[in-house]
């Protein structure tokens, strides 16, 4: 198969028939997760603000148009290859930027510490710039020259950012595993041991989509990689859809007074701590999806 090779893509990636059946059907699940994604958004949240409504929002339309990208790219050679690649840098940091955004916006809702949650978004910026910008610049060199050198530079730097960003929403995703499992003990054992059964399946899943890309782009299939990553964003997001609806579904559970006052007087926790804050409680008012408690 002509896109199971250790070089960049080219136009020429997909030499056979087969490769190009595999790489539409790619661009076909994400572009219908996408377009979900949108409908979903439009018409579920109940106020169009807040950085959690646009930065799915951002990153559904990103999906869409990086897979519109890929296809002028490799199938519409008439199109120029710069305009391609331009409307593909600017889609992938809509989606990789997007989605971190997505993590952290909801962090508010298991961390009190602003600070902590400024530390984060902080993270993510650097990250976009430090990640996003060397290989945005290659990719114009490498596209412009049959460098072979230029070519595995590019690749390494890529592997590199995959790693990179892979990283940083693993390292969120563990934040609310580990701050929900605190949460989850002030709340009745039926309802911690499902509700943590769930969210450590989702955020399972989430950490194998990240490995598969990650093994595909290892193994040297790169043209493969870069569509099938775009699938496992699509299905990330589809999976916060559930982590969101779960972590309401925590916050509003009531805690009985026996765990309260528990809590209060065996540990050195402020009993103000166990209950959620009124601007927290406005916020999910504002911001939360009709559909939040459905698992998509």
């Amino acid at each position: 198969m002509a896109a199971l090779s250790h070089e960049p893509f080219t136009r020429n990636s997909l030499g056979v028939q087969e490769d190009k059946y595999i790489f539409s059907a790619f661009a076909a699940v994400t572009w219908y997760n996408a377009i979900e994604l949108v409908v979903l958004c439009l018409t579920t949240f109940k106020h169009y603000r807040g950085c959690y409504f646009w930065s799915l929002l951002i990153t559904s339309f990103g999906l869409i148009l990086n897979c519109l990208s890929y296809m002028f790219f490799f199938f519409y050679l008439t199109v120029s290859r710069y305009v391609a690649v331009t409307l593909g840098f600017i889609a992938m940091c809509c989606v990789v930027t997007g989605h971190s955004l997505v993590l952290w916006s909801r962090l508010h809702l298991i961390l009190r510490s602003s600070k902590t949650i400024r530390i984060f978004l902080w993270i993510i910026i650097v990250d976009a710039i430090l990640f996003q910008v060397p290989s945005t610049v290659l990719i114009y060199i490498v596209i412009s020259s049959d460098n072979r050198h230029l070519r595995i530079a590019f690749t390494l730097t890529t592997f590199v950012q995959l790693i990179g960003f892979c990283m940083q929403e693993s390292l969120i995703s563990f934040i609310y595993i580990w701050e929900t499992i605190k949460m989850l003990r002030l709340r009745s054992k039926h309802f911690y041991v499902h509700i943590l059964i769930q969210l450590l399946v989702i955020n399972v899943c989430i950490i194998l989509l990240d490995l598969a890309v990650i093994s595909i782009h290892f193994a040297g299939y790169y043209t493969f990689q870069m569509m099938f990553k775009l699938v496992a964003y699509s299905i990330k997001l589809k999976l916060e859809f559930c982590v969101l609806g779960q972590l309401i579904h925590i916050i509003k559970e009531p805690i009985s007074d026996h765990l309260k006052s528990s809590v209060c007087e065996n540990t050195t926790i402020p009993c103000q701590i166990v209950t959620p804050a009124p601007a927290l409680t406005r916020e999910l008012t504002a911001d939360e999806p009709a559909g939040a408690q459905v698992c998509l």
